[in-house]
């Protein structure tokens, strides 16, 4: 179990390779989905991003379809590097 809570500011490194930057996201919901048979499962978080400047770069740069602050993502437990301690100058 991870030690992360709802609302935490999270820094992550996408799954979809290492060369995309990492970003900073919001956990709102806990997901977790239980080992069954031969399949392993898994957990993570539903996510929202939080700061603008990476909505924009990820659309511009690396054509991800985000389209505004605010926008949903899925973050598995592994994507996630550190909880981010200064929470100022977000939104």
């Amino acid at each position: 179990m991870s030690s992360y809570k709802k609302n935490d500011i999270v820094l992550i490194q996408p799954s979809a390779g290492p060369a995309i930057p990492q970003i900073h996201v919001r956990l709102l919901k806990r997901v977790v989905q239980p080992k069954k048979g031969n399949w392993t499962g898994y957990s993570g978080w539903e996510a929202e991003l939080i700061y603008k400047h990476e909505v924009d770069m990820l659309r511009k740069q690396w054509q991800i379809a985000f389209k505004e602050v605010g926008d949903m993502t899925f973050v598995y437990d592994s994507e996630i590097i550190r909880r981010v301690k200064n929470k100022k100058n977000f939104r």
